[in-house]
Order: structure tokens, then sequence, then C-alpha cells
């Protein structure tokens, strides 16, 4: 059990190690072996493919340990903490890379961001354990984790054997499933705005200077950070009050969604960036508000099916990062303005929403059908998932 247990870790952090490296290789396109223009931007591509590959588990990964170390009723919160790190990174990280790349060159900054991950992988090889085996956790706590819903022990070998395509058909023929793809693609979307076109827009729409627009960036990650904190905490201090777990989960994505839509009224302020771009952030802190796509998978999907069906909705919120960043540049393409691609992006916050009102159900865990239920683990069943 306690090789299983391994496996686990050192699959997120193999992971971790993996992507840090391709990272840190990209360094190296700008080295002498890739002497043209060509080969070099072959380089950037073949790594930065291998970093979303090598990527694409964490999300999956990181929704099953916040499950097992985390009761019910905290598991928002945590998953809130653990997503604010991407928009501190962006918002503080980003002048810091600027300053490295000016004074020392690009290459810099990918053997730096690499170097740190690879030994962030490490670390986690070495220290990271299920709550089970860790000797930083006593048995009041580990049954305080278990009363929650948190996840015990499990026998992997027997879990794979579950896992069928007959069991994940039987997933995606359910609305809620579909509704759930739906909302995650729309609120990775404005993510990827802001990751992708946000600086251009700055400089663009808003006609802001580079400087100015390097200190306008700022406040909508900021921003986002709170947001994403301010969802998860209040989730889970309705389900921690005895509200339905349906009222919990959901009031933060809808709220979110429907204030993310305010989004294109920057058009009606391209002449006043400041009006803008506190628009842009309150539509930025709702859109992170509403992320909580992963708790609520972890709601409705079994334990034992968690990492196969994770995969699924990780390809609805990356796919989110390749079709809207295209649309939004065919747009700007076509129109030479941003004002359809704000309205395309406030529009895909309309139809998450509507996905989460006609689409996603009560939020309880789904089961298989009675003739596949011998392929369910009794302990995969999230008690306090179950019971509301």
């Amino acid at each position: 059990m306690f090789l299983i247990a391994l496996a686990h870790v050192f699959f997120m952090g193999g992971a971790i190690i993996l992507w840090s490296i391709f990272t840190f290789m990209m360094g190296f396109a700008s080295h002498h072996l890739f002497a043209t223009a060509t080969a070099s931007f072959a380089m950037l591509l073949a790594c930065r493919a291998l970093i979303g590959v090598a990527e694409a588990p964490s999300f999956p990964s990181n929704t099953k340990i916040i499950a097992t170390w985390f009761p019910d009723h905290e598991r928002a919160r945590a998953t809130a903490i653990y997503s604010s790190a991407q928009y501190i990174g962006l918002a503080l990280l980003t002048p810091a890379l600027a300053f490295i790349v000016a004074n020392y060159g690009w290459e810099m900054s990918f053997y730096l961001s690499g170097g740190a991950g690879i030994l962030f992988g490490i670390y986690w090889l070495m220290y990271y354990r299920d709550p089970q085996h860790s000797t930083a956790v006593n048995q009041a706590e580990l049954d305080y984790i278990k009363a929650g819903g948190g996840y015990g022990s499990e026998n992997q070998s027997s879990v794979s054997a579950k896992i069928s395509w007959q069991n994940i058909k039987f997933f995606l023929s359910k609305k809620t499933i579909w509704g759930l793809f739906i909302t995650q693609f729309a609120c990775s979307s404005t993510l990827y705005f802001f990751l992708t076109w946000f600086i251009v827009y700055l400089e663009k729409g808003l006609h802001l200077s580079i400087s100015k627009a390097g200190i306008g960036a700022m406040l909508p990650y900021i921003m986002a950070m709170l947001g994403v904190l301010c969802g998860g905490t209040l989730s889970d201090m309705l389900l921690k009050k005895g509200k339905s777990r349906t009222l919990a989960r959901k009031l933060p994505v809808m709220a979110g969604l429907c204030v993310t839509m305010i989004i294109g009224l920057v058009n009606f302020f391209e002449n006043q960036p400041v009006i803008a771009i506190v628009i842009l952030s309150v539509a930025f802190f709702a859109n992170a508000f509403s992320n909580l796509g992963w708790v609520v998978w972890s709601d409705v999907i079994p334990r034992n099916f968690l990492g196969t069906m994770g995969g699924f909705l990780n390809i609805c919120g990356n796919l989110s990062g390749i079709v809207s960043p295209i649309v939004i540049g065919v747009i700007l393409q076509r129109t030479q303005n941003f004002q359809y691609a704000m309205w395309y992006i406030a529009g895909v916050a309309g139809l998450g929403l509507l996905a989460y009102i006609f689409l996603v159900g009560k939020i309880e865990v789904i089961l298989p059908e009675k003739k596949n239920a011998d392929t369910v683990d009794k302990n995969a069943i999230n008690p306090a998932t179950a019971n509301k």
C-alpha cells in the first residue's frame, strides 16, 4: 500500500521535474547548435509543446491531492489558495522576469524558472506524502479528514481495473458533466485573454504606453488573486453553515460568471483607460471568484474515476487556451479593433452561466448504473457528498 502511495508522489513530482526541464531547455534555443532562426523557433515550439504535455496531469493530480488532504467543507478554500498562485506569479514575477531579461538576456529567465521548478520537484519527491503516510499528521487529524469526506488509502491496482470505456461513456452521457465542461471552457477563456491578449489590448485598445501598460497590468491580476480566495472561502463557509452543497458550489460560480460579462462594457470607455482598467479588474476578480470547476468535479465524480475523468475537464480548459486566443486574433485581423473581441469574452462567460443554469443540476456524486455498480469502489464515494 505504501508503494502505491509513493507511485502517486512520483507521478506528480516527475511531472513537475519534466516540465521544468523543458522550460530550462528553452533557454538553449539561441545556442550555436540552433544557428538559424527556423531551428531556434522549432526548438522553442517543441519545448513548449512538451511543457504542455508534462503539465497536463497537474490539475487532475492537484484535485485528487486536495480531496485527499482536506475535509469537504475546507476543499474549496484549499483549491482557491493554490489557484491564487498563478495570479500572484503573473502580478509580481512578471516585472522581475522583465528585469532579468533586460539585464541578463531572455535565456536567463528560462534557466531560472526551469531550475527553480526542478528543485521544487525534487523537494516534492522527498517530502510529500498522503496524510495516512505523513509523520506530520496525528490520528485525530486523520479522523477529522476522513469524517469530512477526505480520502483514505486506496488499492491502485483494483482502481485501475475498474476504469472502463463503458463507465466513461456513462459519465459523458450526463448533462451535468457537459455543463461543467462548457463552464470550464468559459471560465478559462477569460483567463487566457488576460494571459495572451491583455497587454496588447492595453497598448492597442486603450492606447497606453508600454510603461503604463505594465503598471496597469498588475491590478487585474491582484484582483483575480483576491477573487479566487473569496470565491473558495464563501463556498466553504456556506457548506460549513449547513447550506446545501448545490447552493454552496453553484452560487459563487453563477455570480462570478454573471459579473464577468461586464467586461464588454470596456468598449464604451476606450478613451478613459482608468475606468476601463477598473472594469477589467472587476471582471477578472469575478472570473476568478467563479473558479470552482475542479472543486465541483471532485464533488460529482467518484474518486476511482477522478484522475481519468479529470483529463476530460482539463481538455476543455486547455481547449479554450487554443480557441479563444485564435478567435480574438481573427477578430482583430478583420476589424482592426478589440470591441468584438471583448463582446466575445462576455458572450462566452454568458454561455458558461447558461450551462450552469440549465445543464448543471444538483451537486452530488454521479454513480454508474446498477449493472456497473461493481465497478465503483465503496470507499471511492465521498460520504459528505453522498449524504447531501
